[in-house]
């Protein structure tokens, strides 16, 4: 049936004749009104764009350690920036912590940092192909520890909804792992040193199982591997400078930007399960 106006200004109906004059009444309603926006198609590089680099792995695998030694080799290249994990060195509430609360706020200011630097990682590399921005940790690990600390499900919407919501710099996550019990060594070890990370709980081994299980988790709902945006570096047997070269490898492979003069491992370096005993994350 379609609409029609009589001289009398009452609005009466009459069957269509064909299909052709249903379609086009259609369209004629459809045009009144504003087409709708495209979808954001999020995590888009453009090609005049720079290269985003985020180093993930759980707490203890060595990435604070990783980025220290990047940021140095990399101090006097005017193209290349290093990002840390948060703006705020001290976190206004300890992470990790079994108090549900105390941990969605943790989460919380975590992804509200990881948003401020997202604006300063974009602005870096916007219009600048030869713009390198190397961040400790990536955004995803919000995700990832709101699911491992089992935070109430609207308390994980919220963060995941939040996250969703953001225009994050496309980057490759570049996941640092090892056996879980060499973790946990690690973690032993730098513990004495760090006062402030006992707090964390990061020395429950069942906690760490849980963040490397959802690690897997994360990375295969958003199909990291099948975009080819995930690199895994094994840590186990290799010192902090031999994990550094692979990445700076990795990160000229796949910027296409050569990198001079960076290449350099010490002789005689100590493993990196020893080297981490004497050195602050």
């Amino acid at each position: 049936m379609v609409k029609i106006k009589p001289k009398n200004g009452e609005l009466t109906t009459k069957p269509y004749r064909n299909p052709k004059e249903k379609t086009n009444a259609f369209k004629s309603i459809i045009k009144k009104f504003p087409e709708p926006q495209k979808k954001y198609k999020r995590n888009v590089r453009s090609k005049q764009n720079g290269y985003v680099f985020s180093l993930a792995g759980v707490h203890g695998v060595g990435k604070t350690t990783i980025y220290e030694i990047l940021k140095t080799k990399f101090s006097e290249f005017h193209n290349i920036r290093l990002y840390p994990e948060r703006l705020r060195s001290v976190p206004p509430v300890p992470f990790g912590s079994k108090n549900k609360q105390t941990a969605f706020r943790a989460e919380l200011h975590y992804q509200q940092q990881m948003i401020e630097r997202n604006r300063l990682v974009e602005k870096f590399v916007s219009n600048q192909r030869d713009h390198i921005a190397i961040l400790d940790r990536s955004p995803l690990s919000t995700l990832v520890y709101a699911l491992a600390l089992n935070l109430p499900k609207i308390d994980y919407e919220l963060i995941y909804d939040t996250y969703n919501s953001v225009s994050w710099q496309k980057d490759y996550v570049i996941y640092l792992y090892a056996e879980p019990k060499t973790v946990m060594n690690r973690i032993y070890r730098r513990g004495s040193l760090d006062p402030q990370r006992e707090k964390w709980n990061e020395d429950d081994f069942k906690y760490l199982l849980r963040v490397l299980n959802k690690y897997s988790e994360i990375f295969e709902n958003f199909k990291l591997a099948s975009k080819k945006r995930l690199i895994k570096v094994n840590t186990e047997k290799s010192t902090p400078h031999e994990t550094v070269e692979q990445i700076i490898q990795i990160i000229s492979e796949k910027s296409g930007i050569r990198l001079r003069n960076v290449s350099i491992i010490p002789n005689n370096q100590k493993k990196l399960t020893h080297w981490l005993n004497t050195s602050l994350y």
